[in-house]
C-alpha cells in the first residue's frame, strides 16, 4: 500500500512540474517579441516643423539641401564669464586659429582674412560647416568654448560649436556661440563640464558663416578647460 502511495505521490509532483514548464514556456514565448525598446536620445532643442521656412540655427547637424537657416539673433552686451570670475574653474586653455578650419563638404570656396588667421566662405554655400578636430589631455574637464570673430556683416551673424559626437558620429552634446552686433569681438559659452574621454567620444570644433564675404570672419577659438589630476593617471603599484 505505501508502494502505491510514493508511486502516486511521484505521479502527481511529475505532472505539476511539467505544467509549470509549460506555462513558463508559453510565457516567454509570447514575450520574445515584447522586448523593450531603449529609448532614444533625448534633447532639448526644440522640434522644427516640416515648412518652408528658415530653420533655427542652433544646430551643427546635416541641413537638408535648400533649406535655409536662420541667422543667430544679435545678442545684449555681457560680460563674458571667464572675464567676470576668479580663474579658479580652470588651469589651462588651447587656441585654435579660425584659418585651420576646413570645409565639411565639397560646395563652398574660401579664403583667409587678416594676416592669415582668420577665415571667411566666399562663395558656394554659405551654410556649409568648416570644421577641425580638438585635442586635448585625456581625463581634461572642459568648462568654457569661446569664439574670436570679426563681423562687419549687420544683417548675419556666424554660429561655431564645439560638438562632441559618440563612435557611431551621432552628436552626443554641443556647447555653441554666435558673433552678434558688428565689429571685432568673441563670444563665449557659460560655464558647463565635460570630461575629455576618447574611448567613446570624438571632438570637433564648427563654425558656419551664414553669409559669403570677407565681412563675416571666424578668427580663432579658445578652449579651457582643468588637466586631469595627476594622481589619476598614476600606474597601479601593488605588494606582493
Amino acid at each position: 500500500m505505501k508502494k502505491k502511495l510514493s508511486q502516486l505521490a511521484a505521479l502527481i509532483f511529475g505532472f505539476v512540474c511539467m505544467s509549470l514548464i509549460l506555462v513558463n514556456g508559453y510565457s516567454w514565448a509570447q514575450n520574445i517579441d515584447n522586448e523593450p525598446q531603449v529609448p532614444a536620445r533625448s534633447s532639448n532643442e526644440p522640434v522644427q516643423e516640416d515648412n518652408s521656412e528658415a530653420i533655427p540655427w542652433n544646430t551643427s547637424a546635416p541641413i537638408p539641401e535648400g533649406i535655409q537657416i536662420q541667422s543667430p539673433p544679435d545678442l545684449p552686451f555681457r560680460l563674458d564669464p571667464v572675464d567676470s570670475e576668479e580663474r579658479v574653474s580652470y588651469n589651462a586653455s588651447l587656441r585654435v586659429a579660425g584659418s585651420v578650419l576646413t570645409p565639411r563638404e565639397s560646395n563652398v570656396e574660401w579664403s583667409v582674412g587678416g594676416q592669415g588667421g582668420c577665415l571667411y566662405a566666399l562663395s558656394g554655400d554659405q551654410y556649409t560647416w568648416f570644421t577641425t578636430p580638438l585635442y586635448l589631455e585625456q581625463g581634461s574637464t572642459i568648462k568654457y568654448f569661446r569664439m574670436y570673430y570679426n563681423d562687419q556683416n549687420d544683417s548675419s551673424n556666424s554660429a561655431a560649436y564645439l560638438t562632441i559626437y559618440d563612435l557611431f558620429g551621432e552628436i552626443v552634446e554641443e556647447f555653441g556661440v554666435s558673433s552678434s552686433g558688428t565689429g571685432k569681438s568673441y563670444a563665449t559659452t557659460a560655464e558647463f563640464e565635460h570630461v575629455v574621454d576618447y574611448d567613446y567620444y570624438a571632438y570637433v570644433v564648427q563654425w558656419s558663416s551664414n553669409s559669403l564675404g570677407s565681412a563675416q570672419q571666424v578668427c580663432g577659438f579658445r578652449i579651457y578647460y582643468q588637466t586631469p589630476s595627476t594622481f589619476s593617471y598614476l600606474p597601479l603599484i601593488e605588494k606582493d
